[in-house]
């Protein structure tokens, strides 16, 4: 009875660890919560729709939240990077570029900034280098 239920305890904590695919839905979903918990201003969405991010406290603080609701950063731990892999690298058969983009991008803060530009500087790493794959990734599956 007791293997029983720590085979069960054993399979729930591998499952609950998978990481689970975002789509564009997801994107609108984390936008709308983010926008209201981060007050921004419609100019600045206006802005972020066009992808011009500026390098603002609002919009680096909006970046993070994105990617903690994406499960892709932490505020402590920084980037998840086999997270990030999985969600860049969706649909890809050699995801070994992918990966090295992530390890490029995904610093350990060695600058000691706040977890908001810690982010922002991840998240525009990223852009810079994959915007269209960035972009592929959100698509409804």
């Amino acid at each position: 009875m007791k293997a029983s239920i720590a085979i069960l305890i054993a399979l729930f904590a591998l499952v609950s660890a998978e990481y689970k695919l975002r789509n564009q839905e997801d994107l609108m979903k984390a936008r709308k919560e983010c926008m209201e918990a981060k007050k921004v201003s419609p100019e600045l969405i206006e802005k972020y729709k066009k992808f011009d991010f500026p390098d603002d406290e609002v919009t680096r603080c909006y970046i993070e939240c994105i990617f903690e609701k994406f499960q892709l950063f932490d505020p402590k731990d920084g980037f998840k990077n086999e997270n990030l892999i999985t969600q860049l690298g969706h649909g890809k058969e050699n995801k070994d570029e992918v990966k090295a983009d992530v390890e490029k991008c995904a610093d350990k803060n060695e600058q000691k900034t706040d977890s908001c530009a810690w982010a922002f500087r991840g998240f525009k790493c990223f852009i810079s280098k994959n915007l269209p794959l960035v972009m592929e990734s959100l698509k409804k599956n």
